[in-house]
């Protein structure tokens, strides 16, 4: 079980123009052992400990100690830490610290690998940093991942192909994948509102982290996460964006009318269908408020399901009495060039 702790924006020197809070460059002792406390004195048996948000390399060395001694007391039931940081700055005593604290998972936030965009996101590091960093940790026998972004200012298709090779080429641990949503008193907001760059729809944003996920998963990279939980957003702030609650549902449920429509135009068919599918997909099947029954039904398809015992992500359809295998990986045929 992972236990997250909320460091937002600790040891950030710079604001990205899309982060809604004030920068903290040190640790408050006191507020932040009392929060500590408040969260891990309620957990039961052994636990991981994941410290999120800010970026713990933009800390002094002595802060970094500073910080996981406030976790001493309870040694003895955490297995390991994970911890989410900037690239940057990067140096042998910060990595001597996070080993000797039991770091094993680090999470590398990097937005895009387009150093213009970068730029304008005030992120004050380049995709070569990116680079470097993830080289030196995996060699030091981390276990690296990585955090994406879609929907950025100026974004293209072509980012996001960029995106999706480098993630392909590292091979990280396991990626996260967050649209983005444009929060008020940030800089972002005023260039929104300003209208100083074109948005894209919820539905492209969609499709965009599809290509991603798709593209990461059929390369054996697991992306743990796609989207904002409500814990982490205040929603009533959110002006803009690609904010859904179920966003990562979202992704799932399109691959799966994506990869079992590409499949029915190669047979060439309409009619009754029955799909087989493991039991955790049929949510994908059905689409949020089941509404890829209602897109099948519109081609002239009517959709039956039955659960079987097949890996996930896979799907059997059978019509006129013929059989045919498909899995997600279908939908990539429809979709790459869009």
């Amino acid at each position: 079980m992972i236990v997250p702790i909320f460091l937002p924006h600790l040891g950030c020197q710079d604001r990205c123009i899309y982060c809604d809070q004030d920068i903290i460059t040190d640790i408050g002792g006191e507020d932040l052992q009392t929060r500590i406390d408040q969260v891990l004195a309620r957990q039961k048996g052994s636990f991981e400990v994941g410290l999120y948000g800010g970026n713990i390399f933009g800390l002094k060395p002595e802060a970094i100690k500073r910080l996981f001694s406030y976790f001493e007391s309870y040694t003895s039931v955490i297995t390991n830490f994970r911890i989410s940081t900037k690239p940057v700055p990067l140096d042998h005593e910060t990595i001597t610290i996070l080993k000797e604290n039991r770091v094993t998972i680090i999470e590398l936030g990097m937005p895009t690998f387009n150093d213009q965009i970068l730029k304008l996101l005030n992120r004050q590091h380049t995709a070569a940093d990116l680079q470097n960093s993830f080289s030196i940790l995996e060699g030091e026998g981390f276990q690296v991942a990585l955090q994406v972004m879609v929907g950025l200012p100026y974004e293209t298709m072509d980012d996001i192909r960029e995106t999706t090779t480098s993630i392909i080429n590292l091979k990280p641990a396991y990626i996260r994948i967050y649209p983005l949503t444009f929060i008020s008193d940030t800089s972002l907001a005023d260039m929104y509102k300003a209208g100083e760059f074109s948005t894209i729809t919820l539905e492209e944003a969609v499709h965009r982290v599809m290509l991603i996920y798709l593209n990461a998963l059929q390369h054996g990279v697991t992306t743990v996460k796609m989207g904002l939980t409500d814990n982490e957003v205040i929603k009533d702030r959110i002006i803009g964006g690609y904010y859904h609650p179920a966003f990562g549902h979202l992704v799932k449920s399109e691959v799966f009318y994506r990869a079992i429509m590409a499949k029915l135009t190669q047979a060439r068919f309409d009619g009754e269908v029955t799909i087989s599918l493991n039991n955790r997909d049929i949510p994908h099947l059905l689409g949020h408020k089941r509404n890829n029954i209602s897109r099948f039904y519109g081609a002239g398809i009517s959709i039956t399901w039955q659960t079987k015992d097949i890996p996930i992500g896979t799907f059997i359809m059978k019509y006129s009495k013929k059989e045919m295998f498909g899995d997600v990986f279908d939908a990539l045929k429809v979709i790459w060039n869009h």
